[in-house]
């Protein structure tokens, strides 16, 4: 099973974020935009997991989300990844709740790799991946529409849960299962 933890979008922000992606289309690059349906802040991607592992998974998300309370984040700026000059990835940024959101996602790390799963070699930075960028045919265009975004200020939400949730792959794009959906119910560090 190909596996993840991940903060699910409420519907306005996955609305706003389409609209989003309509006005970035407009550059004749390749880009392959992600549903909106299926955008989420993902805490942490564990990738092909075997079934039997699937119990820690869910026990270590558990243990984690008990220690924090329901906080509020808003969507904020444009970016990508890895940079401006080559582009592979187009991203919205999180606003408030990040201290929340880098302990959440950073003690689910620790928890998990004291179950035996592979830590994450690059840093954790909280974003909403709203395209991958598959050929670029005029640099500059991209660029200066995600410039003109950068600024841009959307809705909020209050994360009251994590989901574990199983991704599977077929020629018409990834298909989501949750698996569980986990409360967050202890008190924010």
């Amino acid at each position: 099973m190909r596996v993840f933890i991940a903060v699910e979008l409420t519907e306005s922000i996955r609305e706003e974020l389409a609209q989003l992606q309509e006005r970035l289309r407009g550059t004749g690059d390749k880009i392959k935009w992600v549903d909106s349906s299926l955008i989420h802040l993902t805490l942490k991607f564990l990738g092909e997991i075997r079934k039997e592992e699937l119990k820690k998974v869910l026990q270590a998300s558990r243990e984690v989300a008990a220690k924090f309370s329901s906080f509020k984040i808003k969507i904020k700026g444009t970016g990508v990844f890895p940079d401006s000059p080559s582009p592979r990835v187009i991203w919205v940024g999180i606003e408030g709740g990040e201290n929340n959101l880098e302990t959440l996602a950073r003690q689910l790390e620790e928890e998990l790799a004291r179950q035996g799963f592979a830590k994450e070699r690059r840093k954790w930075v909280p974003h909403l991946t709203l395209g991958r960028v598959k050929v670029l045919k005029k640099k500059g265009k991209l660029r200066d529409l995600v410039l003109k975004y950068k600024g841009i200020e959307g809705g909020g939400m209050e994360i009251r849960n994590i989901s574990v949730i199983e991704s599977r792959l077929t020629p018409k794009g990834s298909i989501y299962t949750l698996l569980e959906r986990i409360p967050l119910k202890g008190e924010s560090k």
